[in-house]
């Protein structure tokens, strides 16, 4: 299945992470049409620039129903493949893409071994400056509806428990609906594009200072 108007969004986007010279671990494209869907993966590799993080996830989401919807709506799109579709007319999801934004990190350094430590101390550490970038983040991503939620798992070893999985995941929606042709679509992935690096920019450097802090305080009192 062809969706011309995604593949114009990952080229603006590659375009776009090249032309900054972003540290790309992975730029992949993935189609199923078992569910009529398709999307984009984007990876950043973020050591050895940061403390706590080994990458940044970008994951885009589209499906032919926005592909109709869109291509319904743009200036120059009336040979558009889908609109041909006649089950598609009746399909009322608004224009939207979905975006994830992931921030991998490193959960050795994040929770290191300590002198003194009982019990599943570095589980119990981590948790603690978990919450305290939760109430942060809620502050640094309140522009636009999101949901943001952390993905752990949990391993142990003669030190106790810990965390061996540490993914800080956000969910947004970019409305699409009040475009008018192609060039308006491409400066819009742009700008998009630009605020979440923007974000993610401050989800890192907040999430590296309460952890390094965070560290500090417990050796002082180890």
């Amino acid at each position: 299945m062809n969706y011309p108007i995604f593949q114009s969004i990952v080229n603006t986007i590659r375009s776009d992470v090249e032309s900054k010279h972003i540290r790309i671990e992975n730029f992949r494209t993935w189609q199923d049409n078992t569910i009529f869907a398709t999307g984009l993966e984007l990876s950043i590799q973020l050591k050895p620039l940061t403390k706590f993080f080994d990458k940044l996830s970008i994951n885009f989401d589209w499906d032919q129903y926005r592909e109709y919807q869109i291509a319904k709506n743009l200036e120059g799109l009336d040979n558009h493949p889908l609109l041909e579709t006649n089950e598609l007319a009746k399909s009322i999801p608004k224009p939207t893409i979905d975006v994830e934004l992931m921030w991998v990190f490193n959960s050795e350094k994040a929770q290191p071994v300590m002198p003194n430590g009982d019990g599943n101390y570095r589980m119990d550490f981590a948790s603690s400056w978990m919450e305290q970038i939760t109430q942060n983040q809620q502050l640094k991503l309140q522009q636009g509806p999101n949901i943001t939620r952390w993905h752990v798992e949990i391993e142990g070893d003669k030190e106790g428990k810990f965390l061996s999985t540490i993914q800080l995941i956000s969910y947004f929606q970019f409305n699409l609906s009040d475009l008018v042709n192609m060039q308006e679509l491409q400066e819009y992935v742009q700008k998009s594009l630009k605020e979440l690096l923007v974000r993610s920019s401050r989800v890192i450097q907040t999430s590296e200072d309460t952890i390094s802090k965070a560290i500090a305080e417990r050796q002082m009192t180890s």
